[in-house]
């Protein structure tokens, strides 16, 4: 059995081998032109093409990179770059303290606006409540400690058209 197995192997192996040509000196020579050998050039020149593309996509690599690692500092040199597109009225360095400044006004105005709505509605809170008690002491002792503080004016406005 196992000589069966052994001879249908060695014939199945010289049948799937077939006629190959192992012999080098059969292959067909290459064309040498004066030390030139044409096949390998056009190899070589295709290699050195695409190590040309290989370097040229590094740089660009490298270069965005480099934009990348040093992060804000690129961005600072984005925003104050001059490069005119189109028509600007506000452009620069000088732009973005000028807008800052803007809003930082505009944010200390509105606090203060609210600040000073607060406080007219707690004095006249405050003066309801005087002129709801009409003691006359206690309108005195409010009077003279507004006058102490120069808004005597005020306090009396406010006292006399809530006791109306």
């Amino acid at each position: 059995m196992k000589f069966v197995l052994k001879y249908c192997m060695l014939v199945g192996l010289v049948i799937s081998v077939g006629c190959a040509n192992f012999n080098p000196r059969n292959q067909p020579n290459i064309k040498n032109d004066n030390g030139k050998i044409e096949d390998i050039r056009n190899n070589q020149n295709g290699v050195m093409a695409e190590i040309g593309k290989l370097r040229q996509d590094i740089a660009y690599s490298n270069s965005k990179l480099k934009e990348i690692q040093t992060g804000v500092l690129n961005l600072n040199t984005a925003i104050s770059r001059n490069d005119n597109t189109g028509i600007q009225i506000i452009q620069g360095d000088g732009a973005l303290i000028f807008i800052f400044s803007i809003i930082v006004i505009s944010m200390l105005m509105f606090w203060y606006r609210d600040r000073a709505v607060k406080s007219e509605k707690t004095s006249e809170l405050m003066a309801k409540e005087i002129a709801k008690y009409n003691d006359a002491t206690l309108n005195e002792a409010v009077l003279k400690s507004a006058i102490a503080n120069n808004k005597g004016k005020e306090i009396y406005q406010l006292i006399k058209k809530n006791l109306n």
